[in-house]
């Protein structure tokens, strides 16, 4: 009995405590301006990580072609049949971005971002000569893909001026997981004095 008034008390404790705990969300952006540099010059970058998220699939850098930037003269690109990933940490994240089809472009631009559960959270289609796209999207995120589908692999899309919001879960969050472990325990305990009582 002095064991469970003990948990008891410990768990209002941590739950007075996750209840007044300030959440601070972390904030990851790029413009792509300082990673990689001149595709002519093969200075491109292909396989890099901003925050919790890994690019791979595309290249950033500099192509010459004016209409894929937001802004400055970098983004992160990917070529005409091919579809660029950006793997995230496993989280809950808010994300936003700008994308663009090639305006020469003879297949459509696809976003799709899925959950951890594969579940897909949304999606987006850009057609060549569209404007940039602002995208958005938020949850426990698994990856984003950024796919081309123009034929012709000289082409590029684009991904441009990125932030990625990283949300904490609040500490009530893990009292669930707490309180879980903490009542099962007690259980045990009753249960294996239960028995004892009977045996006796």
């Amino acid at each position: 009995m002095k064991l469970s008034n003990y948990y008891s008390k410990t768990v209002l404790l941590f739950v007075f405590w996750g209840s007044v705990q300030t959440v601070h969300a972390n904030i990851y952006t790029s413009d792509f301006e300082t990673i990689g540099g001149s595709l002519a010059s093969s200075a491109g970058a292909t396989e890099f990580a901003i925050g919790p998220a890994s690019f791979t699939g595309g290249i950033s850098g500099e192509a010459g072609v004016f209409e894929l930037y937001h802004s400055g003269r970098q983004a992160w690109m990917v070529r005409g049949g091919d579809a660029g990933v950006i793997a995230f940490e496993p989280g809950q994240y808010e994300v936003e971005f700008f994308a663009k089809a090639n305006s020469l472009s003879t297949g459509t631009t696809e976003i799709r971002a899925y959950g951890l559960d594969e579940d897909v959270l949304a999606t987006a289609i850009l057609n060549a000569g569209d404007p940039f796209n602002r995208f958005s999207v938020s949850g426990f995120l698994g990856r984003i893909e950024l796919i081309n589908n123009d034929t012709n692999n000289t082409r590029f899309n684009a991904l441009d001026d990125i932030t990625i919001t990283a949300v904490p879960l609040p500490g009530v969050f893990w009292l669930f997981w707490f309180l879980s472990f903490g009542l099962f325990a007690l259980r045990n305990r009753d249960e294996q004095n239960n028995r004892k009582e009977v045996q006796n």
